[in-house]
């Protein structure tokens, strides 16, 4: 379709390219894999194949794949690219639609996948240790149960009142 952004795994980031007969869009999403909740930074550069370079506003849109509305920047050009940051708020595919106006009003569009978001590590580490500090525990009290117990002391006491002797018989 003319007007898809072609989305491209490369070097650690999501590559986007465009091009139709008079302008070319190239940039990148970071990070290569998107999670909810985490900032989605967007970096393009829109160029000419013939005249001056655009140097225009970009209006630039994040929403849900079928969503009607969706997070909207529009943003001037830095000392070379145009710069964005978004962040998703659900796990989804997203669309990233891209307008700009040279000769005239193009809209562009690109996909991704946003994944869920990632579980701190520190947590992570907690629940290890939790887990290790519940085992150790447990053997413990494992070890205290197994612990052969000791008879009473009324029965282990050799009673000390002299036994009657046998007559002997000879």
């Amino acid at each position: 379709m003319p007007d898809r952004i072609a989305v491209d795994r490369r070097g650690g980031v999501l590559e986007l390219a465009w091009a139709d007969a008079e302008d070319r869009l190239q940039g990148s999403l970071q990070p290569l894999a998107p999670r909810a909740g985490e900032p989605v930074k967007v970096t393009l550069h829109v160029g000419s194949f013939q005249g001056a370079p655009f140097e225009g506003p970009i209006t630039l849109s994040l929403r849900e794949r079928g969503s009607t509305h969706g997070q909207v920047q529009t943003v001037q050009k830095g000392a070379v690219n145009w710069h964005a940051e978004f962040v998703p708020e659900r796990a989804a595919v997203h669309q990233l639609d891209v307008s700009f106006r040279t000769t005239r009003l193009k809209v562009l569009h690109a996909e991704f996948e946003v994944g869920s978001p990632q579980v701190p590590s520190f947590i992570l580490w907690g629940l290890l240790g939790l887990g290790g500090l519940l085992t150790m525990i447990w053997g413990v009290r494992m070890l205290q149960k197994e612990k052969p117990t000791e008879p009473p002391a009324a029965e282990t006491e050799i009673s000390s009142a002299p036994q009657p002797d046998e007559p002997s018989r000879l």
